[in-house]
């Protein structure tokens, strides 16, 4: 695929994003109703793209390809996770505020963004890539990161990792039927791959378009006159995925769509799962919202940008 239509696709999207900024500021939906919007996103029409994109022809390269993209993404996010800490000092972040601001700048918005970019750029193929570069972040966001979150309050919250929520949310769920129906080949009826399509077809705009919604509900101007927000934002889209193309550049990696997804899913804002950690384990919400904010509203420049890499 060209630069031209990478961009031209990415323009599509975050012209969502407007429709839903518009949609809360017009007052035509409340911010509250993203709530179960989101809950239909991440629990249903998320988890049938998953098992959708894994209903192909058994292919031994892809799962060659799957199994490298595993290993990027634990080498790559405790690589990012060593930097953040480094650059926190450099930046002089807060002591209070400087685990959620390392979890802001190691953790990508990967699920909840990533994948539908990934799909609507490289189709159901991209987007099962896309899964594998996942499982290793969800193991370490809500393990490393969460620890790192908790380290902010002083013992507030909560301090031990529910394994349960960590291994058996929907996304995770999804991953393991749609790998089963892929190894083994199992054959599915059109009756249920219909409506999969249909599910499917309705994750990226409904993504984009609940990112147009939370980012109406902040205060643009508090956001942007935190600095710690700033550099975690910029951190999270211009410092690490430059690093990263630097590093993917380097690899004898044979399929260069592992290198397009491994790119566009490392230049994704902040995960919207740092706010919940802030909350569950007692650290720095107001930072991790304004970090998400801000990275979300900038990666309408960034992400383009990272994409001419390619």
């Amino acid at each position: 695929m060209s630069v031209t239509v990478l961009l031209s696709s990415l323009v599509g999207l975050f012209l969502l994003i407007g429709v839903g900024f518009l949609a809360v500021r017009t007052k035509v939906l409340s911010a509250s109703a993203s709530a179960p919007l989101t809950a239909l996103l991440m629990k249903i029409t998320l988890p049938a793209t998953i098992v959708l994109s894994m209903l192909r022809p058994f292919d031994p390269s892809f799962l060659r390809d799957a199994l490298v993209l595993f290993a990027i993404g634990f080498v790559f996010h405790l690589s990012y996770i060593g930097i953040s800490w480094l650059l926190a000092r450099l930046f002089r972040v807060p002591q209070g505020r400087r685990g959620m601001w390392n979890t802001c700048c190691a953790f990508c918005n990967n699920g909840f963004m990533g994948y539908p970019v990934a799909y609507a750029i490289f189709g159901e193929e991209g987007l099962a890539l896309a899964v594998m570069l996942g499982v290793p972040f969800n193991l370490l966001l809500y393990t490393l990161g969460a620890k790192m979150v908790s380290l902010d309050g002083s013992g507030a919250g909560e301090t031990r990792v529910s394994w349960k929520k960590v291994i058996f949310s929907m996304i995770n769920l999804a991953i393991v039927v749609g790998l089963v129906l892929y190894c083994f080949q199992v054959s599915v009826s059109e009756v249920v791959k219909t409506p999969l399509q249909h599910l499917a077809n309705v994750t990226t705009p409904l993504s984009m378009f609940i990112t147009g919604m939370n980012l109406a509900a902040n205060r643009v101007a508090d956001v942007v006159r935190d600095r710690d927000a700033i550099t975690a934002s910029l951190t999270r889209l211009v410092l690490l995925p430059l690093a990263t193309w630097g590093v993917l550049s380097l690899l004898p990696i044979a399929n260069p769509m592992v290198v397009g997804v491994t790119l566009v899913i490392m230049s994704m804002p902040s995960a919207v799962a740092t706010v919940v950690l802030g909350e569950q384990y007692g650290g720095c919400t107001q930072l991790a919202a304004r970090t998400v904010c801000l990275s979300s509203l900038l990666c309408v420049v960034t992400i383009p940008l990272m994409v001419c890499l390619l």
